[in-house]
């Protein structure tokens, strides 16, 4: 799990695209660390990082309402969260110093990041405007950012290589709603 830390730091400096009612296409973010690819230059020997690739961005529905409009004009729908949502990412590591095992015996290092995006109890979802004889349902839900990554350490040859397996990862971004509309025989 430590390996997903840079990934991860990497995957929350960006925020989630617009999304449009008709299509649930996610525009991923751009490519942000080129130079860690495999096989690429690097200037450090012996400097470690994480080469990291988004797959997918995606809406992850947790709840959803229906709505009707019967008027003449159009309408506010809006919605009240009754139960509260959380999507997490937790990552945790340690680590114990190598060398003399008599001061180092009582001593280790870790760390614990905790990523939450939530919707939370009496929480309101919209208003969106809903227009004359229409129908629809008001969705809502979390933008899940989905990547491969690879750690990769730069040789003496000056390349990054890479080290270990290849892994994937997924992280909530943000929270998400919208209106999907269709027509309606009121």
């Amino acid at each position: 799990m430590k390996k997903l830390v840079p990934a991860l730091v990497a995957c929350l400096a960006f925020s989630a695209a617009p999304a449009h009612a008709a299509t649930y296409e996610f525009e991923l973010p751009q490519r942000w660390n080129e130079e860690l690819a495999p096989g690429s230059h690097c200037a450090t020997p012996g400097r470690t990082d994480t080469f990291v690739d988004a797959t997918r961005r995606w809406f992850k529905q947790t709840d959803a309402a229906s709505v009707g409009n019967d008027t003449e004009g159009a309408v506010p729908v809006e919605q009240t969260v009754k139960e509260k949502r959380v999507q997490t990412l937790e990552v945790s590591g340690t680590f114990t110093p190598k060398g003399d095992l008599v001061k180092n015996v009582s001593r280790a290092y870790g760390w614990k990041y905790v990523h939450q995006v939530t919707w939370s109890l009496n929480q309101v979802v919209g208003p969106y405007s809903l227009d004359a004889g229409k129908h629809g349902r008001l969705v809502w839900g979390f933008i899940m950012l989905d990547g491969d990554a690879q750690d990769v350490k730069c040789s003496a040859d000056q390349v990054w290589e890479p080290i270990g397996t290849p892994y994937d990862f997924s992280v909530p971004e943000a929270r998400y709603s919208e209106l999907r509309v269709e027509e309606a025989s009121l």
